[in-house]
């Protein structure tokens, strides 16, 4: 495709298109006549880069994410995936402006003094500086330390898991596949499904759908098991139509909502399910507060701040308090502690 049909079709100048290979950004190949012709992947990336430097990101900052960004396979996908988080990242950094805008006007409306003009114009300059850190944080950090690839060998090296976090990985998925095939289920919901270690195998006779809000473990999944749906999303999301599941499983993502997140998510899988069905938690856990101190306390007795920070970095549910929620809400809940910090819950509508 010559410069004026990708003009024409990206609605963009000759002029910004030499710019972006002056940055070495998109260099199209050369024709015998040295005429540009451009690929569809090249197109592919034009689009990415027209559409960063759209939501303000600068040139210097455009090549580094798409720089790193650049992949064998699935790289329409991770294209797109790429634009989302950034939009989503403008979207948080417009958030934080909107809420310091309106602070200032209620703050302006609610005194009879004269007003420090200054302190205002503060605020915002510090959420703008605060927002470019947040952004430079997210470029620097975009495709590092991807654990998807890995993941899989991850979860069963004990000799990196001094917790003991994943101990017992495969048989504890085993027990909850066992569950699940005791209960009937037809239609599963697999949220958090990572690269598809617990449902993929029941996907070749059972309507599994697997969610993971990283497109990554999305991607593996998709290589490893291909009659599993896949759908890009996590707990907070409400993609799912009412009583559509015969059960809803999750196994080591809980942790990662705080108590709220938990609450707004146990809500989200009960209207997934149908009549009769079941929730199948398997995570990090604590029995109670009084657990998890003796917890806390031994491992800083023993030198092991490291350790507790891990701990402590995620939300490790109480299940005292999750008995006491659920069953206010007039559902049955049975727990078992498994092995370590690891539980099975199992909620039944």
């Amino acid at each position: 495709m010559n410069t004026k049909e990708v003009c024409r079709r990206l609605s963009t100048t000759p002029k910004a298109l030499r710019i972006y290979e002056e940055q070495d950004m998109v260099v199209p190949k050369r024709d015998r006549n040295n005429y540009r012709v451009y690929s569809t992947k090249d197109l592919l990336k034009l689009r990415e880069v027209m559409l960063l430097k759209e939501l303000g990101f600068s040139l210097k900052e455009i090549k580094s994410l798409t720089d790193k960004n650049i992949y064998a396979d699935n790289q329409f996908a991770r294209s797109l995936y790429l634009q989302l988080r950034a939009i989503e990242g403008k979207i948080n950094e417009l958030d934080n402006i909107k809420s310091t805008l309106r602070d200032s006007i209620d703050k302006m409306l609610e005194t009879n003094e004269k007003l420090n003009y200054d302190n205002f114009l503060n605020n915002v300059s510090v959420i703008l500086d605060e927002n470019k850190i947040n952004r430079r944080h997210w470029i620097d950090r975009w495709g590092f330390n991807n654990k998807a690839v890995k993941f899989d060998k991850l979860v069963r090296d004990s000799s990196n898991d001094e917790l003991g976090l994943f101990t017992n990985y495969d048989e504890i998925l085993e027990e909850i596949r066992l569950r699940i095939n005791k209960y009937k289920a037809k239609t599963i919901l697999d949220i958090g499904c990572g690269t598809g270690n617990l449902c993929g195998v029941l996907s070749r006779s059972l309507d599994v759908v697997g969610m993971d809000q990283s497109l990554e473990m999305l991607l593996q999944a998709k290589k490893k098991y291909n009659a599993m749906k896949l759908k890009l999303g996590n707990f907070l999301d409400r993609p799912f139509s009412k009583d559509r599941f015969d059960i809803v499983v999750t196994t080591y993502a809980f942790h990662a909502l705080n108590d709220k997140e938990k609450l707004m998510a146990l809500r989200n899988m009960m209207e997934y399910l149908r009549v009769n069905g079941k929730i199948i938690i398997a995570d990090f856990m604590f029995s109670n507060d009084i657990e998890k101190n003796k917890c806390k306390n031994k491992l800083l007795n023993e030198a092991k701040e490291d350790l507790w920070n891990v701990i402590n970095n995620g939300y490790y549910t109480n299940v005292e308090k999750l008995k006491n929620c659920v069953i206010s809400q007039g559902y049955k809940i049975n727990c078992k502690h498994i092995v370590n910090f690891t539980w099975i819950v199992e909620i039944e509508k």
